[in-house]
């Protein structure tokens, strides 16, 4: 456990409510499609659990132990049940196969390695599963990309190692997903440059 984790979970909340107003229906569009057994990584404090359907079964792995009690606050609060684990996605604590959904929002962009990430994602899914996500991503403009370079240190500092620059859209679609769709768009928030965002699903190939 760091300061900056701690700190992190002290904010986290408040600087969800600052653009919260702006990415709700991103949240509703892969939480609010999970079904079956329901693994979310990078849980947070639950920002998601008011978009999940009633009567699932939620697994939440959470690296950061301070968000733990408002977690289960915010569970209690909701009706909803939920396991916790302490973990990360590069190495989960989850047998193979035994998950219908899995949900991630807003987290690849602060994980140590996004593709041993989405190897596991692929390794705990059922075939046929489904993986739900929501990111912001690596401008493709001259001038976005400069500017998220410029605040990518500051960013990742506050935001305990949030990452502005990655093309997780690409490492999505070459983690061989029987099937990838994604949709791309904007996101701005009040600023003269506008943060590119991608929303989408992949889905595990079958058992032949």
């Amino acid at each position: 456990m760091t300061i900056s984790q701690k700190l992190f979970a002290n904010s986290y909340d408040l600087l969800n409510t600052l653009v919260e107003w702006r990415i709700s229906s991103y949240r509703r569009s892969t939480a609010g499609q999970a079904s079956g057994r329901v693994l979310e990584i990078g849980f947070g404090t639950g920002s998601n659990l008011k978009y999940y359907p009633d009567s699932l079964n939620i697994t939440a792995l959470e690296p950061n132990p301070y968000m733990f009690k408002k977690i289960r606050d915010r569970s209690s609060k909701a009706y909803k049940d939920i396991n916790v684990f302490q973990g990360y996605g590069e190495n989960m604590p989850f047998k193979d196969e035994i998950f219908d959904t899995v949900v991630v929002t807003l987290v690849l962009c602060m994980v140590s390695d996004v593709e041993k990430v989405v190897s596991e994602i692929t390794r705990v899914l059922k075939p046929g599963g489904r993986f739900y996500f929501y990111e912001h991503v690596s401008s493709k403009s001259y001038l976005g990309k400069h500017f998220q370079s410029f605040l990518n240190p500051f960013w990742s500092f506050i935001t305990t190692g949030c990452n502005l620059t990655r093309d997780t859209e690409k490492i999505i679609k070459e983690a061989g997903f029987a099937q990838v769709k994604s949709r791309k768009f904007t996101i701005r928030f009040g600023t003269p440059i506008s943060l590119p965002n991608i929303v989408g699903v992949a889905t595990k190939i079958k058992d032949m």
